[in-house]
């Protein structure tokens, strides 16, 4: 074993898939560093004739992720549905107290991620994106062809 591997981290991945709507895009400035881009999504679950929603407030991370997220917030502005296919990775829960409402100082729970990689979006029901097959799953594809 040289030192190089002895001092590697590992880490376990936990990551979260799925389809939902894309809300609240922005640019968050940041004293130190450079800004980042964030939105919601609104993960749905459940049957098909009552759907469930999940909020996750999500930070975008992957590079890929984030320039989608761009070109998508014009149409988020205009109050355009957004659906997209995701994964979400480094899951953690953040307290906070409403302000405002019937909830007015009532302490609420925030679903906080990362946002990874997006695979698909439509706008209003019209596919716009579908995101190339990755490099690893071209080669299997074609391996199991060839076979």
């Amino acid at each position: 074993m040289t030192e190089s591997t002895q001092n590697q981290t590992n880490y376990f991945d936990l990551h979260i898939t799925g389809v939902g709507y894309v809300n609240r895009i922005r640019e968050v400035p940041v004293k130190r560093g450079e800004h980042f881009w964030a939105c919601d999504i609104a993960a749905l679950h459940g049957a098909e004739d009552a759907i469930e929603y999940t909020r996750f407030d999500c930070r975008v991370s992957g590079s890929e992720a984030a320039k989608l997220i761009k070109r998508l917030d014009k149409a988020c502005r205009d109050k355009k549905k957004i659906l997209i296919g995701f994964k979400l990775g480094d899951l953690y829960a953040e307290t906070f107290v409403y302000e405002k409402g019937d909830k007015a100082g009532q302490t609420g729970v925030s679903l906080k991620a990362r946002l990874l990689t997006i695979s698909w979006i439509k706008v209003d029901g019209e596919s716009v994106y579908i995101a190339p097959p990755k490099q690893e799953d071209s080669l299997a594809t074609e391996a199991s062809t060839s076979a």
